[in-house]
């Protein structure tokens, strides 16, 4: 009579332990991505031979949950390998990965038409993951440029063709697409998306990626003024209309200050910093900041202490300013199925784990 109790007893915790993990979906997702980073660990010769697996943990250490691994080149089994090892060395840390690939890097013709070579592009690499990995995550194109970037038929081609690849592979793996204009968030709504593609498909786009630069002979960003700081909320509320009119949600690739490697920040970069910080964050919109090499120091293994004002600017910053706040018109609807995002938690570790297929080194 005890055996059966006790069966039936494991059978109904067994049965909540899954009940209480809700499926992952592109919403769930984009909370648990939190604050990331940019990384160079597959895209240059540098960052190739500086990796090592504590760097993952350094970066966990210091609370980004997510990086955005930038690679170029065709898909060579030796490329692939390495890609292999960096998403192992996240899956061991808890932080999770986005391979992002450079398109148009290693074309030997720039202006030439290279649909093709991004869906087989994909192909090779979802083949490869398999369904391993559940929160890998595939940034189609790092920032559409060149002939997809003027041609958005093509783009939305591609797109098609390599979501069919990829989720023919994996329904479930999560994919982001870019609009056209370098990922600029006005144009997502030229972005043609499969139907009923909100729960595996994210739009990614990008907001001063290297800092705000000169644009028709003016700054986007001097001291922070009112006009400024409404031009900018505008960008992000572009993007807030696009969630709420198709039911996607988006991420924002990359944003950074400027270059300010091995120099001291100056005032207006902190205040952009804590600036665009408080605004995606108030907006519920997960962020890489760009880029790796310039808060860390890949030959030495250690973050560079004059930039780390900055960083946390960036990562946590101080947001009770009353003028920070964009219109919550948009933030309370765009919110109302999603919670707010936080760090990733420790078991993300867990949930990134291979689920049982080993990966295919062919």
């Amino acid at each position: 009579m005890l055996k059966p109790l006790i069966a039936a007893a494991l059978l109904f915790t067994s049965g909540w332990s899954f009940a209480a993990e809700p499926p992952l979906t592109a919403a769930r997702y984009a909370q648990m991505l939190g604050t990331g980073m940019a990384v160079d660990w597959a895209r240059t010769e540098r960052g190739i031979r500086e990796f090592d697996p504590l760097v993952v943990r350094d970066f966990r250490a210091k609370g980004i949950t997510h990086v955005r691994i930038r690679v170029a080149g065709e898909p060579t089994e030796a490329r692939l390998i390495h890609l292999r090892k960096l998403v192992e060395a996240c899956n061991q840390y808890g932080v999770i990965p986005i391979i992002a690939y450079q398109a148009d890097r290693y074309k030997s013709d720039p202006k030439a038409d290279n649909e093709k070579e991004v869906v087989n592009w994909w192909s090779a690499v979802a083949h490869y993951f398999g369904q391993s990995y559940p929160l890998l995550g595939f940034d189609l194109i790092y920032e559409p440029a060149d002939k997809l970037n003027h041609n958005p038929a093509s783009l939305n081609r591609v797109y098609e063709k390599s979501i069919k690849a990829i989720h023919g592979i994996d329904a479930g793996r999560m994919i982001f697409v870019a609009p056209r204009l370098r990922a600029a968030p006005e144009e997502l709504t030229s972005l043609r998306l499969p139907a009923q593609s909100q729960n595996t498909v994210l739009g990614e786009w990008h907001i001063f990626p290297w800092g705000p630069l000169k644009s028709n002979g003016k700054y986007p960003w001097t001291s922070g003024t009112a006009a400024e700081k409404t031009a900018i909320r505008s960008r992000i509320n572009a993007a807030l209309h696009w969630q709420q009119k198709t039911g996607h949600v988006s991420w924002v690739g990359g944003w950074g200050v400027g270059e300010s490697i091995h120099l001291t920040p100056t005032a207006s970069q902190r205040a952009f910093a804590s600036f665009m910080a408080c605004e995606l964050q108030k907006a519920k919109i997960p962020y890489a900041i760009n880029a790796d090499f310039q808060f860390y120091d890949g030959e030495e293994g250690a973050w560079r202490p004059g930039l780390e004002p900055l960083l946390q600017a960036m990562m946590t910053p101080d947001c009770d300013k009353p003028d920070d706040k964009p219109g919550h018109h948009l933030i309370k609807s765009s919110a109302r199925d999603a919670a707010r995002v936080k760090p990733a938690a420790a078991s993300t570790a867990k949930s990134i784990a291979p689920s049982g297929s080993s990966v295919n080194p062919g």
